[in-house]
């Protein structure tokens, strides 16, 4: 496969490269739509130019890769909802907004709030557009809310949370890769109206899964069975615990539990069988894709319409349609482009985890899979099969391995495994599963199919959990750069082409990366060495983090049980190559490099010789004369951190803000790292 021959390839690269360009280096929309139009025109331009010349140059082309070039920049600021006139934070407010908001889709609650994503309609009566996070705060009074329910509420606006911590997962980066910058906390007395909006298509797919729900019930479906279909089938994973998560994870199979590609490629190989007969009708290949396309919609709509099932549907949309066609490039220039689609309707999704290691397994399958297939020919069906299991699991596992590993910090080593068994029930679970939700519409399903059903959704289970205790071949702990990453994906591009067909060049490109690799690892090793100091954000506690080289010294009041169990140390200390950690309580003062660090606790104790400290670090809301303690010390900044009451926290902001003196605290602003 010489994937520079492919224009598909081309095209969606250079795409790719605008969105990338314009997310990163900032330019404004209308600039960058001025350099559009001028592209365009200079484009015709030469194009009128080349159908003059009897011999073409390479102008014409690169004008062509400019326009692709900034139709992606310029898509990627156009797609930002904040960008737009008719956004809400245009709309000028002094007081509280009264807002009304339309649900938009229900998000897995946690121990304190029901969740919902909801777009603006009014704001303080003005019309307006964008969307919050809304956080209902769970009481007696609290109900659930339904996709297009409509509320009006007056609350406060707060920005979406920063990450508090070192390589913590940014949740806020995340919302505003959605649209969406602000989050509404309300109580079920702040609601001062409720109604039923106009119905979408988001809201007849919640209407259907709450009817195929009551009817999987009355047919006495429960328990574990009837989460794991709402997950497989229904696309709802918010009644999914955390123990069966875990183990999935743990398994290398937690792909399993999300709609996405895997599912619908089973889908529609299951439609495709289901409608083979149809072929045989004239004009019945045409009419096959048509209904197999139908149905794959039609599972979407069923499985919420959320941003991946859309995804993967459309993309096996094009992809039914290119395995008909029986052209060797079909089915890659056909990928290239429902992926090029995808990003002109959403430019956001090329940061989207799911849309990379989907479009990564998918390539890797088309590209790596018959490659490994020509080994070996298996003469019996059974044998078959599990070598197409293992070649295919290997081929989608190449692809997405390393990106894993880089967003995850983990490797299940027995994936393949997990997937030669549950792959071909996977199958049967899902096909079984349609039927028997739509049989489930129109009649009573007899016991002994919903014993049945639910005993193979249990032996699942069971299996998952058998694998996720094998312990030893489950690699945890693990990071990559994102350098590392791109060389790592540079050596397994070089291997494959040099596996595919050896020669000069191509054992050059595969030692050169192979060169590159040692180069950026020994970097990231001597970046491992160094020095520095983090004071953790960790609401009610001290965290104070001495980084020397890969050991690490942690000085806090936590207890000494529960200091190896802090997930915002365990991701520390996983990026940072942490070999040996020690712990230790929280010293008054002491120096890193050349800074002096004074730490005040709830005993309001400092030394009066203490003149000169550069930082002065205040924990468990020490009741001191703030003012006092500026003019006696003289600091060259202050540093609050989680476990001051928020109270003391803004009255010392204050105090710091009239002296023009640098003031820090950990829960609005995260973590301080020194360097």
């Amino acid at each position: 496969m010489r994937l520079v021959n492919y224009t598909a390839f081309k095209i969606t690269l250079v795409f790719v490269m605008g969105i990338l360009c314009s997310h990163y280096i900032g330019v404004s929309e209308p600039t960058i739509f001025k350099v559009l139009i001028a592209s365009i025109f200079l484009l015709i331009v030469f194009w009128f130019r080349a159908r003059l010349q009897l011999f073409q140059d390479i102008l014409f082309g690169l004008f062509a890769y400019g326009v692709l070039f900034f139709l992606g920049a310029w898509l990627y600021q156009y797609h930002q909802p904040i960008n737009h006139p008719s956004h809400y934070s245009f709309v000028q407010t002094d007081s509280t907004p009264l807002l009304k908001l339309k649900i938009k889709s229900q998000l897995k609650p946690d121990l304190y709030y029901n969740k919902y994503i909801a777009s603006c309609k009014t704001f303080n009566e003005q019309a307006a557009t964008g969307d919050f996070l809304v956080l209902v705060v769970k009481d007696s009074l609290s109900k659930r809310y339904q996709v297009d329910d409509l509320i009006l509420v007056k609350t406060p606006i707060e920005a979406v949370p920063v990450v508090k911590n070192p390589y913590q997962f940014d949740y806020g980066a995340y919302l505003k890769q959605l649209g969406i910058y602000h989050q509404l906390k309300i109580n079920s007395s702040e609601v001062l109206k409720q109604a039923k909006g106009s119905i979408t298509l988001r809201g007849i797919a919640g209407s259907v899964r709450n009817r195929i729900n009551t009817q999987l019930n009355t047919n006495g479906f429960s328990g574990n069975a009837l989460i794991l279909i709402n997950a497989l089938l229904l696309g709802q994973r918010q009644d999914l615990s955390p123990e069966i998560y875990a183990d999935f994870a743990a398994a290398g199979a937690v792909h399993i539990l999300a709609v996405s590609g895997l599912h619908v490629g089973i889908v529609m190989l299951f439609f495709q069988f289901l409608f083979k007969p149809v072929e045989r009708l004239r004009y019945g290949k045409s009419v096959k894709v048509m209904l197999v396309v139908a149905c794959l919609w039609g599972f979407a709509l069923i499985a919420g319409l959320s941003p991946s099932v859309l995804r993967a549907v459309l993309m096996f949309s094009f992809l039914t349609y290119a395995m008909e066609a029986t052209r060797e490039t079909s089915t890659f220039n056909t990928m290239l482009a429902s992926a090029f689609v995808l990003l002109v309707i959403d430019p956001n999704l090329v940061f989207h985890i799911g849309f990379q290691m989907s479009y990564l397994a998918v390539f890797a399958i088309i590209w790596i899979n018959p490659l490994l297939q020509r080994y070996y020919s298996p003469k019996y069906y059974i044998d078959k099969k599990i070598w197409e299991t293992i070649t295919v699991t290997t081929a989608a596992q190449t692809g997405v391995a390393v990106l894993s590993i880089y967003y995850f910090n983990h490797f299940p080593g027995l994936f393949f495994i997990t997937n030669l068994v549950i792959l071909p029930f996977l199958g049967i679970v899902l096909g079984t599963g349609i039927l028997l939700i739509i049989g489930s519409q129109f009649t009573r399903i007899p016991n002994l199919i919903v014993e049945a059903y639910t005993s193979l959704l249990e032996y699942k289970i069971d299996f998952i959990k058998w694998v996720a205790k094998q312990d030893n071949f489950y690699f945890d702990g693990l990071s990559l750069s994102i350098t590392e990453v791109i060389v790592l994906y540079l050596v397994i591009v070089g291997f494959i082409l040099m596996f595919q067909r050896t020669n000069h060049s191509r054992i050059v490109f595969f030692l050169v990366s192979v060169v590159i690799l040692q180069t950026v690892y020994m970097y990231e090793v001597y970046r491992s060495s160094s020095q520095e100091l983090v004071i953790f954000h960790k609401s009610r506690f001290s965290i104070i983090g001495i980084k020397n080289g890969t050991d690490l010294q942690v000085q806090t009041n936590l207890d000494s049980s529960k200091v190896f169990e802090e997930r915002l140390l365990e991701r520390y200390i996983i990026h940072s190559s942490i070999e040996k950690v020690s712990r230790d309580s929280v010293s008054n003062c002491f120096k890193f490099r050349d800074l002096r660090f004074l730490v005040i606790d709830s005993l309001g104790v400092y030394p009066t010789d203490a003149k000169g400290t550069d930082v002065v670090i205040l924990r468990n809301s020490p009741k001191i004369h703030l003012e006092r303690m500026l003019d006696s010390i003289q600091p060259g900044r202050i540093i609050a951190d989680g476990s001051n009451y928020t109270s003391y926290v803004k009255r010392w902001r204050e105090s710091c803000k009239k002296r023009k003196l640098p003031f820090h605290h950990t829960g609005t602003e995260g973590a301080v790292l020194f360097k």
